[in-house]
């Protein structure tokens, strides 16, 4: 199909009531850039806060293109639960990753890494079986303060900084909000936390929506078992593990090779570690998620107010574009009906709330297509959606 033909059925499919917008391998690799590349820059960002008793250090970079294609608009974006902001700079072999695709495109960006996977210098060194969350850069912390901050770095935490950032370097723009897997929760609540932006539209690729509807999605639909996980347990990343969540994809669209070229690749640059706190909120795990509060003495409210409903007035104003790889085992794959799968049930409830939702599926990508290749097409997607005015 040509480059033509691809993106306006694609366009065209923005301007319909069908939430979803299916494409075929062909058109997908059909869609080119809808702007000029240029260079860019970054920058390193910090912020030190307080909540729930410490300090925390939150670091991000900024991405500034050479000439903005729009100064009133930038996008923010949020990594996945043991990763860092530098699987969205670069992909595994090297190419550029979303975020430097946008920049790239015209586009203001600052991509955000969770409190205590930030390494000095940004490079973990340590082995992932030795390694422990960094959650101060100029200070070294006991086992026992790391451990209480484990129960500690609450979504709010994440987000307090995340919000403090935003507005630091984006004041007066309206945003653009993306977050992959743990991460897209994140961009859905921003706007409770930054307070000198605007947040006009949510992209996404493998992304769902609150962790409140998510667990509205497990509890009627089925598709997902409840799971809980000990709450002194830090998971840490492996090929294994990389295996058995299903990540593995076809070897022509991974040029780094496998699960264990992946793992050795990124292990520098992710953190691989993921505290139960973490996991337990992002899974909704209502049950142990009772026993924090007990543990550490902090309101209850602050671990379970992640799943109340976005602002309703806020989603009003708002549209969504989320994106799904058709091997993606827990957004598109689970879910025996249409309307059972993580992305439609979550884009159907987007589509219920806001000014308009759709959700794009790319054939053939599992859960880090964001890395594979032709990643750069996943922006094109938003983008040109952003130029038809979607987001206006």
């Amino acid at each position: 199909m040509s480059t033509i033909g691809a993106t306006e059925k694609f366009l065209a499919g923005l301007k319909s009531a069908e939430l979803l917008l299916k494409l075929t391998w062909d058109e997908w690799l059909a869609i080119q850039p809808p702007y000029s590349d240029g260079k860019l820059t970054t920058a390193d960002a910090w912020v030190r806060y307080h909540r729930n008793g410490y300090d925390w250090d939150m670091h991000g970079t900024v991405y500034t293109p050479e000439k903005e294609t729009d100064p009133r608009r930038a996008f923010v974006f949020f990594h996945g639960g043991a990763g860092s902001e530098k699987i969205i700079d670069l992909t595994p072999d090297g190419r550029p990753g979303l975020a430097r695709v946008l920049a790239a495109q015209g586009f203001k960006v600052i991509v955000l890494t969770y409190p205590g996977h930030y390494p000095p210098g940004g490079v973990w060194n340590l082995p992932v079986a030795e390694r422990n969350p960094i959650y101060l850069r100029d200070r070294d912390l006991s086992e026992e303060e790391i451990s209480d901050r484990n129960l500690k770095c609450t979504f709010n935490v994440i987000l307090q900084g995340a919000g403090q950032l935003t507005d630091e370097h984006f004041a007066g723009r309206e945003i653009i909000g993306f977050g992959h897997s743990t991460g897209g929760p994140m961009a859905a609540h921003l706007t409770r936390f930054s307070k000198k932006t605007k947040v006009i539209g949510i992209v996404g690729f493998g992304s769902g929506g609150p962790d409140g509807w998510r667990k509205e999605w497990r509890d009627k639909t089925g598709a997902e078992k409840y799971v809980e996980k000990p709450i002194d347990q830090v998971s840490r990343r492996s090929p294994d593990s990389f295996k058995n969540s299903g990540y593995v994809d076809p070897e022509d669209l991974t040029p780094w090779g496998g699960a264990d070229d992946y793992i050795r690749l990124v292990s520098p640059l992710r953190s691989q570690m993921k505290t139960s706190l973490c996991d337990n909120q992002h899974n909704a795990a209502v049950g142990i998620l009772e026993e924090y509060p007990k543990r550490t003495g902090l309101p209850r409210e602050e671990y379970f107010d992640h799943l109340q409903e976005p602002d309703p007035s806020w989603l009003k104003t708002i549209r969504v574009l989320l994106v799904a790889g058709e091997n993606d085992k827990g957004h598109w794959v689970r879910g025996d009906r249409l309307e059972d799968k993580r992305e439609m049930f979550m884009g159907a409830k987007y589509a219920a709330k806001t000014r308009g939702a759709h959700v794009a599926l790319i054939p053939r990508y599992g859960h880090v297509g964001y890395s594979e290749l032709y990643n750069e097409k996943i922006a094109y997607l938003w983008l040109w959606a952003y130029k038809s005015g979607y987001f206006n």
